[in-house]
């Protein structure tokens, strides 16, 4: 007799073994790719199936990324939130409407730091065009604020729903008072195509979301926010008060 876990006849039989699917599904999802790192994106699981044919998991697919690396960061904790200008990142890639591209991912990352409420006040300037330090360093003692942030956009390679994707990214803060540089942090992402995994009781199927550039993007500056958001607030370690001019000041970082 054919039953379904939505049918009148489950019972615990159905249930204790659809507790078993779910723990297989766990440890095999745990298997398929590397270690996720935390971002503000929504994922689900739904589970469908009976006995007259394998389970089917459908899963969202996640971006894949090693922690973000650091190149120059200060060397002690700031201890309150500075007020900072960002501009576009730089789009080191050829391709038609750069300027216009650029502008939309750093969008992208500057609306996910303010979420992250890292600083004080965190302007974007669109019309200082792609990242020029000398240039945007200007814009910002202009404004009076106390870091820029702007970067490059190393590579770019949008698959689409249902191809691979991937972007790299490079993050540079300087302190607008002196011009040093106080940040360089590297990172990219990967979400691969489509995948469906078969097994003998169910089959596991990653979906894509619509635009995967974007989900790439909003997790790379989750994770390089956070980096930063250490540096303000650092959740552990040496709390010590110290000074803008003391951490930026001119030091070998």
């Amino acid at each position: 007799m054919k039953r379904s876990f939505d049918g009148p006849a489950s019972g615990g039989f159905v249930r204790g073994l659809a507790l078993k699917i779910m723990l297989i599904c766990v440890m095999v999802g745990a298997s398929l790719g590397c270690a996720r790192s935390p971002d503000d994106s929504y994922s689900s699981v739904s589970l469908t199936g009976d006995f007259s044919a394998p389970f089917q998991i459908l899963t969202d697919n996640f971006v894949r990324r090693q922690p973000p690396a650091v190149y120059v960061r200060p060397q002690s904790p700031l201890g309150y939130r500075p007020t900072a200008l960002m501009v576009p990142l730089r789009t080191m890639q050829q391709m038609t409407n750069a300027v216009t591209f650029s502008d939309l991912i750093s969008r992208q990352i500057w609306q996910v730091w303010l979420s992250q409420g890292a600083f004080s006040t965190l302007e974007y300037a669109p019309q200082a065009g792609p990242f020029e330090r000398n240039r945007a360093l200007a814009l910002a003692r202009q404004k009076g604020a106390q870091v820029l942030i702007g970067g490059f956009i190393n590579h770019y390679m949008d698959g689409g729903s249902g191809g691979e994707s991937s972007i790299s990214l490079s993050v540079e803060a300087y302190d607008v008072k002196t011009g040093n540089m106080i940040w360089s942090i590297a990172q990219g992402g990967l979400m691969d195509k489509e995948k469906k995994h078969d097994f003998y009781l169910f089959t596991i199927t990653e979906r894509n979301p619509a635009d995967p550039s974007s989900l790439i993007v909003r997790s790379l500056a989750w994770d390089i926010g956070n980096i930063i958001l250490k540096w303000i607030n650092p959740a552990s370690g040496n709390n010590q008060p110290s000074t803008w001019d003391s951490i930026t000041g001119n030091k070998a970082f």
